[in-house]
């Protein structure tokens, strides 16, 4: 496992679990990966040149920059090479003979405890006999596996971003508010349940409401004026007119 970082942590667990035999743990501050390694069985290293050379797998789970770095460092080990990076086209990784791509479609932090009977597993190989083994190391851990291409994988992480990251974002906004305003953010949270419950069902655009959705600028306006940062006001604003826009444009289809 290279990188004890969020991912490489549930990883590594969840591999242990399912009787894999985790062999090392590299990070570079070894503290990281002494922590996992205590966990999982595994010997904690800081130098790639410590890596075995006869691993079946080599699980790169580290930042996206740092990937073909990484690859080329241990561009001499027999096993097959993955990483589990959502944007990165696994051709990063062609100085081995087998490799691709190991990706997990989820958010992980440390703290929390992944459900990993929800959690989608894409993947995919450079060949049939890669491809075929890393299938089968998804499939151990997870019974929700989709081979992905490269192309298609980007293309994924870019509306996960948005579902994540975005609404994550937007959610800290949120209640950033409602601290200002002495108002509790709880109360927030059945509202926010039902969004993601109708969106799982419905098309958004066709359920969507508030005052962007009626062009009610009044509403708008006294909204704004309660916004005490500008970039706060300028997110209202953007996603208000993209919400207008949108309107306007599928009632020109109708």
């Amino acid at each position: 496992m290279i990188g004890a970082g969020n991912v490489g942590f549930h990883l590594g667990k969840r591999l242990f679990k399912k009787e894999h035999n985790i062999v090392q743990v590299f990070s570079r501050k070894i503290a990281k990966a002494e922590y996992l390694s205590t966990k999982i069985k595994a010997q904690a290293i800081d130098d790639l040149s410590d890596l075995v050379i006869d691993a079946d797998f080599y699980i790169i789970a580290v930042h996206d920059d740092a990937i073909k770095e990484v690859s080329d460092k241990i561009s001499q080990k027999k096993g097959i090479v993955v990483h589990t990076s959502g944007s990165i086209n696994t051709d990063r990784l062609d100085k081995h003979s087998e490799y691709g791509s190991f990706y997990p479609l989820q958010t992980f932090t440390i703290k929390n405890k992944p459900d990993w009977k929800t959690i989608p597993f894409c993947y995919c190989g450079n060949n049939s006999s890669s491809e075929k083994k890393i299938k089968q190391l998804v499939r151990s851990i997870s019974k929700n596996d989709n081979k992905i291409t490269d192309e298609q994988r980007l293309s994924l992480h870019l509306p996960a971003v948005i579902v994540n990251n975005f609404t994550n974002h937007l959610i800290g906004i949120a209640k950033d508010i409602c601290f200002k305003h002495s108002v509790p953010f709880e109360l927030l949270v059945p509202l926010l349940r039902e969004s993601l419950k109708k969106a799982e069902i419905h098309n958004p655009y066709e359920i969507q409401t508030g005052p962007a959705r009626r062009d009610d600028q009044k509403t708008i306006k006294k909204h704004l004026s309660l916004l005490s940062k500008e970039q706060y006001r300028a997110v209202y604003k953007l996603l208000s007119e993209s919400i207008l826009k949108t309107e306007a444009e599928r009632n020109n289809k109708s």
